[in-house]
């Protein structure tokens, strides 16, 4: 259904003038006055209005000239402008306001002045207007690094254009560079909440989280604590404390153990496509001490990482739950968009898994990949993935009876799911169903249910919890797993 103005009539049987669609599917033709955008013939809109901005579903995306067409026709007006194939989202410039309606498969919008304040940089051309949307539409379609460089190589050419150097802080906030997308829009003294959200988490955040898990012979409840800050523009510190209660079923009947552990980390983005992590942690009741570092290189949609630590406390075993334990890891692996719906990663690792008192025990080769097809862009979200899962024992170490010291078995499981997404205003419900095989033998089901929910311009909340049937250390056969975390920004949202 096509959402419109009410038209004025008389009475039910008034005469009506009806005016085709295809009068407005040819984004050519545009009228003097209000700034339109125009999608395709047969587009079906529906318009939402939030709090300084208007949301735009579809079926179809408009085209890119049309895109441009509008931006060169609005100018200044627009602050912010962002589409997908099913969705636009469009906010005023600071110092104005606007209105919007549908007619058909257009989007009519009446901008209007509320504060004399001019536009640095000159009147935009059409060629500025086209690279914007451009990088609108990198952007959108999941590729923030690509986005950055464009955004940069216009600011270099014209570093007034404040449209680019919203566009430049979008790109960062998408691929995960909080802090540069915080000092930008800062600069730009954005006024949305969206902008707002990631101008508080740049300051740093603190969280406390709830994890549990049972399966097999162990069961797990995890609860833990921390914080990240800034310390400088490309520097960020972080520490945590952890506490694990954990309960074993041996021959001799359950055990329970206890376990405290303080992580810290020091963050540095040596460039923005270069970042380094330092990671140091110690078991406060065993003595287990470790660190490590990781390096990432490139951009969301392509990028590689490097993870190498050694001597890190680890708990996924009932031997080390009971003994205190801790493994060492070299891992490469990296993760590459192939399309704007359909993503592949991978990661390879060698292991060495350890107790308490004792050298290395045990030493595995770690596989993790898989593929993410998003089928349906426009919500209720639909997709469907891939995982394959698998470790291989090389070696283990055994006590003066010929047991493991840590028994592992290898393993290897395919699992595919489906993916069923929607958005209830600002929070975000995801279900995934799927099934497992290990191909050493078992199989079973999958299913899971989170949300993420923003409150306010400060507070986060993620929940997510089910059932999985892949086997992992420890945890063999069907388990159960619930998570939940409260996160608050440090920093000022305005």
């Amino acid at each position: 259904m096509i959402a419109s103005d009410t038209p004025l009539t008389a009475g039910a049987g008034a005469p009506q003038l009806v005016v085709p669609e295809a009068i407005f599917a040819d984004h050519r033709i545009v009228a003097d006055g209000e700034p339109r955008l125009v999608w395709p013939r047969g587009a079906v809109l529906t318009l939402e209005r939030g709090e300084g901005e208007v949301i735009v579903r579809s079926d179809q995306p408009p085209s890119a000239d049309a895109i441009a067409m509008f931006q060169e026709r609005a100018g200044e007006a627009v602050g912010d402008l962002r589409w997908n194939d099913v969705s636009l989202v469009l906010r005023p410039a600071s110092g104005w306001s606007m209105d919007a309606r549908l007619i058909g498969p257009m989007l009519i919008v009446a901008f209007q002045r509320i504060a004399h304040d001019e536009t640095p940089g000159g009147p935009r051309t059409g060629a500025s207007e086209l690279a914007h949307a451009v990088i609108e539409a990198d952007l959108a379609a999941g590729y923030p690094g690509r986005g950055r460089r464009e955004a940069q190589a216009l600011l270099a050419r014209d570093p007034d254009d404040r449209r680019a150097a919203r566009l430049l802080a979008d790109a960062r906030a998408l691929d995960n560079d909080i802090a540069g997308a915080g000092r930008d829009y800062r600069a730009q003294g954005a006024t949305d909440r969206a902008a707002q959200r990631v101008m508080a988490a740049a300051g740093g955040t603190a969280s406390a989280g709830l994890v549990a898990r049972e399966g097999g012979d162990l069961a797990q409840l995890e609860a833990s604590i921390r914080a990240d800050v800034p310390v400088a523009a490309t520097v960020g510190v972080g520490a945590g404390l952890r506490h694990l209660e954990s309960r074993v079923d041996t021959s001799a009947g359950p055990r329970e153990a206890r376990a405290n552990v303080v992580d810290a980390a020091l963050a540095v983005a040596l460039s923005d496509a270069v970042r380094l992590q330092l990671l140091a942690s110690a078991a406060l009741d065993d003595g287990v001490m470790g660190g490590g570092a990781r390096i990432t290189y490139g951009p969301a949609e392509a990028q590689w990482r490097v993870t190498l630590t050694r001597h890190m406390p680890d708990y996924v075993t009932p031997a080390q739950v009971l003994a205190g334990g801790y493994v060492s890891r070299a891992a490469i692996g990296g993760v590459y968009r192939l399309g704007s719906g359909l993503v592949a990663q991978g990661d390879v690792g060698v292991n060495r898994y350890g107790l308490a008192d004792r050298r290395g025990t045990s030493d595995t080769v770690t596989l993790a990949g898989g593929i993410d097809y998003l089928i349906r862009r426009r919500y209720p979200l639909l997709g469907l993935s891939y995982r394959v899962e698998a470790e291989y024992v090389q070696s283990s170490g055994l006590d003066a009876a010929g047991t493991p010291l840590i028994p592992l078995a290898d393993r290897e499981n395919h699992t595919v799911q489906a993916m069923l997404g929607e958005a209830l205003g600002e929070v975000q419900v995801t279900g995934l169903a799927g099934w497992t095989v290990d191909r050493f033998g078992g199989d079973g089901p999958n299913a899971s249910l989170g949300l993420a929910a923003p409150i306010g311009l400060v507070w986060r909340v993620e929940a997510s919890g089910g059932l999985t049937s892949v086997s992992r250390p420890g945890f063999s056969g069907q388990q159960l797993f619930g998570r939940a975390v409260l996160t608050r920004s440090l920093g000022a949202p305005r």
